[in-house]
């Protein structure tokens, strides 16, 4: 009798230990269930990258590293360097540039004039859309392309006016066809041009005591 109940124990157990085991997998697959539709779905991260095209060109005769005189400003030496390249290849005296950025902006890249002037070299906003087909440069608000653009563009007149630099700066400030109705009617100069080499005259100065210095 004694042997009967303990089988009849044993019996009952295993019947609970069975409907436990139902349950608890039943509560972790309602869990699982539950979590799998109210967890937050997966984000990807995603990281673009904006490529800024430099322009580039060949040239056969570039400055050597040697040859460059960072001027105290404040633009980057990777800037000043570009700056030398871009006026070995157009024949324009760097000092000229640096004094032009001087005066148009006061090295301030952003800065847009009421008159629609962008950048360094206050770029005119009529001249963006040939200069982007000519040179593929579309923002004027970068350096790098507004320096380009700024240096062919009085490069051109430059080479134009056989080197004649108040002329091709007046070309610059007014426009070619501005410029010769000025000549035409005796104006030979303007405060810009007048401006603009006596800061250039400025610049060629401290040229001058670097190279005094390293002799």
């Amino acid at each position: 009798m004694a042997t009967e109940c303990r089988r009849t124990k044993k019996r009952v157990n295993r019947n609970r230990l069975v409907r436990l085991l139902i349950v608890l997998v039943v509560i972790a697959a309602i869990a699982f269930g539950i979590g799998r539709v109210t967890a937050p779905a997966k984000t990807k991260t995603v990281t673009v990258t904006e490529t800024v095209e430099v322009p580039a060109y060949s040239a056969n005769k570039l400055p050597e590293t040697s040859d460059i005189f960072y001027f105290d400003v404040p633009l980057s030496h990777s800037l000043q360097r570009f700056i030398y390249e871009v006026c070995a290849d157009e024949n324009v005296p760097v000092t000229l540039i640096y004094a032009m950025i001087e005066h148009e902006s006061q090295f301030n890249p952003e800065i847009i004039s009421k008159t629609d002037d962008y950048g360094l070299m206050q770029i005119n906003a009529v001249n963006h859309t040939w200069l982007n087909e000519e040179y593929r440069c579309a923002d004027m608000l970068d350096p790098y392309q507004n320096v380009f653009c700024g240096v062919k563009i009085i490069g051109s007149y430059v080479s134009r006016y056989d080197g004649d630099l108040t002329k091709a700066l007046m070309a610059y400030n007014m426009g070619d066809y501005g410029a010769r109705k000025a000549w035409e009617n005796g104006v030979k100069e303007i405060t810009y041009s007048t401006t603009i080499l006596g800061l250039m005259d400025n610049y060629e100065e401290v040229c001058h005591e670097q190279q005094k210095d390293r002799e």
